[in-house]
């Protein structure tokens, strides 16, 4: 385990995070599909997201326990701090769909962690999330150009936009009531 956090407010704090992207996108739908149509390609924010990972990814690098790999621990540090600069410098193809998609692989280990020594039952569903951002982490950093595609171009219909987003109402209200205690 690297993160050491409760299965609760992990949960509490994804499923609120769902919540609110389901009801902006319920609430300004126009805005939310203006922002869905510029995200793929938005370098400001795209350089922002990769930071994020680049700063995430060197912080594991120093702070995990790296077994008998420990004599590399500085090397890796730096390696991901030279390709996250080199990525944010030079990555102009999707730059912001590949930051997202490392996010996602990021927070799915802390989803696993949460979720890996508790008994409760529903911890299944957090499970299940986190698999689902494993899945679309690989793939969008891979191939950036399907969500564009398969995601961003057919939420800009406005009857797909509403059923996704009462999708992620009803998943982050689910994780909030498992974060509560009451699932």
């Amino acid at each position: 385990m690297i993160y050491h956090v409760p299965l609760s407010p992990v949960a509490l704090l994804v499923g609120l995070l769902h919540v609110l992207g389901g009801g902006l996108a319920l609430f300004f739908p126009v805005g939310t599909q203006g922002f869905l149509q510029r995200f793929p390609r938005n370098r400001t924010l795209g350089r922002i997201l990769l930071g994020a990972g680049t700063a995430w990814a060197a912080t594991l690098c120093a702070t995990i326990d790296l077994g008998e790999y420990a004599w590399i621990r500085s090397g890796l540090f730096f390696a991901s701090l030279t390709l996250g600069a080199l990525a944010i410098w030079l990555l102009d193809d999707f730059p912001s769909v590949r930051g997202f998609s490392i996010l996602l692989l990021l927070g799915a280990n802390v989803l696993l962690d949460a979720a890996f020594l508790s008994d409760r039952p529903g911890k299944i569903a957090v499970v299940l999330l986190a698999y689902l951002w494993v899945i679309a982490g690989i793939l969008f950093v891979c191939l950036p150009h399907l969500f564009r595609d398969r995601v961003c171009e057919p939420l800009l219909h406005s009857t797909l936009l509403r059923i996704a987003a009462w999708g992620a109402l009803a998943i982050g209200a689910g994780l909030v009531a498992f974060g509560l205690g009451l699932g």
